[in-house]
């Protein structure tokens, strides 16, 4: 909850438009999601690249296929 993660989560959804780029939905609850895992690439935590914006529904079915290994 750093300054720096609300700024890189701001960044990310105004590059796409505060757009759901799995399903295309725009506005409402969403989500900035770490395209390389949060934990494991902590360098990359802050890299704008590293961002991608997802309505709720399509962050929990991408962490689901995820989890499921795929």
């Amino acid at each position: 909850n750093s300054k720096e993660y609300s700024e890189w989560r701001k960044k990310v959804f105004e590059r796409d438009d505060y757009t759901c780029k799995m399903c295309g939905k725009k506005g409402g609850n969403l989500n900035a999601h770490h395209i390389k895992s949060f934990k494991k690439y902590p360098e990359l935590r802050l890299k704008l690249s590293n961002g991608l914006t997802l309505c709720e529904e399509c962050h929990k079915k991408i962490h689901k296929e995820i989890g499921r290994g795929k």
